[in-house]
């Protein structure tokens, strides 16, 4: 399963394309956002827990690092045509977060996708991100002499993920995610990679012509249990039980709102009593509204804010963040 996720990806998308028939169609969107943030440690990882991202981006252990105005540029190009199974679209997708003062944090987002979708309805999609280099902030090291050291914590992500979706009526779609992935830190903090594993269904239901509900559910097993972690007694391997509601709703005929609430469990799984996360889990709540209003056909503004609540079991208080943003999304 592993080796198809990571070669069988690029030589369908090949396949796929040159199978193709000569009709096909190219569009673009351009997204420039403006946010401000109340904690730029936890900006990343709470902008991600999504069902359409990364929603188990690391726990960050320092928290609360202070305020910033960050800067998103996003770029997509899509090509859409029909081959001999049906119809095919390939979309490459590259962005990134710029943070105005506190800069280590600025980070980028590399993804790529190909879809089929099948004469039974029945849709495919093929996925890879790539996050590069991103910061989580300084973290304590504690060396083989138990002296402790604090270091720039970076982990480097890559996952390939599948999603099959089937229309169950004109109304309503059932579908299944899974993905594989891995997080790859920079030294010292290596004995931290982890490997993840990624299950869930997903529901889509338009409910009227103005009325449209999102559910779903996921399942995560990470794994980071090595000779290097049990030394450190720094096993960050995990359980992870996330769900997800997102109502969307058009009020007139430029503008809509979204609503999204989102609920996350991590449980630890280290067995080893002298672990820093021994015994220990997260509960993450969020919420968020945002309301979009069409410009134009080619132009919409959104503004939106975000409230993020996550409590680990080891820490006396709650940590808490607030987004806004405001954006201008164009399309081509």
């Amino acid at each position: 399963m592993i080796d198809y996720l990571r070669n069988g990806f690029y030589p369908l998308l090949i396949t796929t394309i040159i199978s193709s028939t000569a009709k096909a169609d190219w569009t673009a969107n351009i997204n420039n956002t403006g946010y401000y943030t109340s904690d730029v440690a936890l900006f990343s990882v709470t902008r991600r827990l999504s069902l359409k991202d990364d929603p188990t981006q690391p726990v960050v252990d320092r928290p609360k690092q202070g305020a910033d105005f960050v800067y998103e540029p996003d770029a997509k190009i899509k090509w859409s045509g029909t081959n001999s199974l049906g119809k095919i679209s390939w979309s490459a997708k590259a962005g990134g977060y710029v943070f105005v003062d506190q800069t280590k944090f600025s980070h980028s987002v590399f993804e790529t996708q190909v879809s089929q979708t099948f004469s039974t309805k029945t849709k495919i999609h093929l996925r890879y991100n790539f996050i590069p280099d991103l910061y989580l902030g300084q973290n304590t090291y504690i060396d083989g002499n138990s002296e402790t050291y604090d270091q720039d914590e970076i982990v480097t992500t890559n996952y390939w993920s599948i999603q099959v979706d089937q229309p169950l009526n004109n109304n309503l779609t059932a579908s299944l995610y899974g993905r594989y992935g891995l997080r790859n830190y920079n030294a010292p903090f290596q004995y931290r990679n982890t490997q993840f594993w990624t299950l869930g269904p997903r529901l889509d239901w338009a409910i009227n012509d103005k009325t449209q509900l999102l559910v779903g559910y996921h399942y995560e097993l990470g794994n980071a249990a090595s000779e290097k972690s049990v030394n450190a007694h720094d096993n960050v391997s995990y359980t992870s039980n996330y769900t997800s509601a997102e109502l969307t709703i058009q009020l007139l005929e430029r503008l809509s709102t979204v609503f999204i609430i989102d609920y996350e469990k991590n449980n630890f799984t280290s067995n080893n009593i002298n672990d820093l996360e021994y015994g220990t889990s997260e509960d993450v709540y969020q919420g968020e509204i945002a309301c979009l209003y069409k410009l134009h056909p080619s132009a919409t503004v959104k503004l939106g804010w975000q409230y993020g609540d996550r409590k680990l079991t080891s820490d006396d208080q709650n940590i808490v963040i607030n987004n806004v943003w405001l954006s201008l999304i164009s399309s081509f």
